[in-house]
């Protein structure tokens, strides 16, 4: 009702070209946004480590926090959205520790490291953030909130992901 109301007063009075005109612009305007502006991005962090992560970071976007690795599942949750366009981005972690390696004298640190963004497929929607043992740090894109990567511990991730380390 309020539409056919505004196509009588606002549209009725212009002429048919430009009628045309602006109808094709907003078309024009959708069309341009589905297919040529960057896609948001959600992010999954997944620690293999032995230590909980008490935050993370990537490039100015704040990816949330995940438990030590637990032999089952290195995941946290999803948080949404945010734009990743560079191909280089930093990610920040603080390792954060248990109780028992509270005890032990273990104590929190920040780590960083830049780490190369890999290409994205048009279906790829979720950012997934590992961080290994030894500060090593890898990107995957995915259609979906799994990771291939997800339950494999520690240095054996590593080790399948980027090879033997010397």
């Amino acid at each position: 009702m309020i539409g056919r109301w505004l196509m009588n007063k606002v549209l009725d009075p212009l002429p048919v070209w430009l009628q045309v005109s602006l109808v094709a612009g907003c078309i024009g305007l959708i069309i341009w946004d589905q297919s040529f502006a960057t896609k948001d991005a959600a992010f999954i962090l997944h620690n293999h480590t032995e230590r909980p992560i008490s935050e993370a970071i990537v490039g100015d976007v704040w990816i949330g926090n995940a438990a030590a690795f637990n032999g089952y599942s290195t995941g946290s949750g999803v948080i949404c959205c945010a734009a990743v366009e560079k191909q280089r981005v930093e990610v920040q972690w603080r390792l954060s520790v248990t109780q028992n390696q509270y005890d032990t004298g273990v104590r929190g640190e920040d780590r960083a490291r830049e780490v190369r963004v890999p290409e994205r497929s048009g279906d790829d929607q979720y950012l997934h953030v590992h961080i290994y043992p030894d500060n090593v740090v890898r990107l995957f894109w995915s259609e979906t909130m799994q990771s291939k990567f997800q339950v494999i511990k520690g240095k054996e991730a590593r080790d399948y992901v980027i090879g033997k380390s010397g």
